[in-house]
């Protein structure tokens, strides 16, 4: 590929999360979360180092999730968190091993007809107050008496998700996690014991939900899941440098409009730089007069409105010209929190939105 633009995936970065994963939940086991294409990181990127790196298994949302992950030849258990979407799921999960978050009655049914001579390892949901997926309490004795009438069938544990991790001062995580731990002085005893709640705002922030299995995404990524925060703040590191190049140069002098609809007037006589970059890659569409962007290492600003393959920068006052490096976010660039709250998104977001014809290349 010649045209100019790279989502670079630092190995290194990866790694420093993971241990700083592993310092904050040193009893528990990592499940990493590589579910959307590694949050738009590339899964076939990430996994791999991830698993060399020590990750104990892999959370993705979907069948075809898991199958990427197995193509991968890792050596590491694969969790569907969304278990099966439809009964033909079942066999081929089993044929693979991949485990399998249950969380309806439907599902329970495809088990039956599709595995019940089968070996088959799952997780129960739990419903304990965000009201998405999952049993609710009362109903967990009919269904773990149900499950144990399948003789090929193991329970790994129970499994429930925090609404308010982001925020961990809330009080309705301690009554999440209140709730959790009732359920499982009830009922760990039909398990193998491998619980598992916290996702990465928990396993930073609130270590009473560390249980066998917590489940990194974001933070792995060096995004932070809180706010307030960067992640550099709770010293994580970026793993993603989304960059291009200038690919060409205009001299507008003042009164002269630039751009779509022509919405930026130049106030007087300045220099712009055409970047190979647009919303078509993923960079949203909304971020564009005094955006900042770093272009060769010198902080700008955008201007006018971001085209479908290009954007265009204000070059009047550094020194660039056409190859000049163009940092759109992340390590080098504008942090994508802080980009994330500039649109009053979050990071997940920012990320999950580069498009698949960016190529991802893994770097130091």
């Amino acid at each position: 590929m010649t045209r100019p633009i790279v989502a670079e995936i630092s190995r290194s970065a990866l790694v420093h999360n993971l241990r700083v994963a592993q310092a904050h939940a040193p009893r528990s086991r990592i499940m990493a979360a590589v579910k959307a294409n590694a949050y738009g990181h590339d899964v076939q990127l990430c996994a791999p180092v991830l698993a060399a790196a020590g990750v104990d298994a892999f959370a993705v949302a979907s069948l075809e999730e898991a199958e990427t992950i197995h193509a991968l030849h890792l050596g590491k258990p694969v969790c569907l968190l969304g278990g099966p979407f439809a009964a033909e799921e079942v066999p081929v999960a089993t044929d693979r091993g991949y485990w399998l978050v249950i969380h309806e009655d439907r599902q329970l049914l495809w088990l039956e007809s599709q595995a019940a001579q089968r070996s088959l390892q799952i997780f129960i949901k739990v419903d304990t107050g965000m009201h998405r997926l999952g049993f609710v309490p009362e109903r967990l004795p009919e269904i773990l008496a149900k499950l144990q009438s399948y003789p090929h069938w193991q329970v790994l544990g129970l499994m429930s998700h925090l609404a308010r991790a982001d925020h961990p001062e809330d009080p309705f995580n301690l009554q999440q996690i209140e709730v959790f731990e009732q359920v499982l002085q009830a009922f760990s005893g039909l398990t193998v014991g491998q619980h598992s709640l916290a996702n990465s705002g928990a396993v930073l922030a609130l270590p009473k939900a560390h249980h066998y299995w917590v489940r990194p995404g974001l933070m792995l990524y060096g995004l932070s899941p809180f706010a307030d925060r960067n992640g550099v703040d709770i010293g994580l590191q970026p793993v993603l440098s989304w960059r291009s190049e200038i690919v060409a140069t205009r001299q507008l002098q003042a009164g002269e409009w630039l751009g779509y609809g022509a919405t930026w007037q130049a106030p007087a006589a300045c220099r712009v730089g055409v970047v190979a970059a647009g919303y078509g890659d993923g960079y949203p569409r909304q971020l564009g007069t005094d955006t900042i962007i770093t272009v060769a290492d010198q902080k700008t600003r955008a201007l006018a409105r971001v085209s479908m393959d290009m954007l265009f920068v204000d070059l009047t006052h550094i020194s660039a010209d056409i190859g000049s490096v163009v940092h759109l976010m992340g390590a080098g660039g504008p942090a994508l929190e802080s980009m994330a709250a500039s649109l009053d998104t979050i990071p997940y977001e920012m990320s999950c939105r580069i498009q698949m014809r960016v190529p991802r290349r893994l770097g130091p």
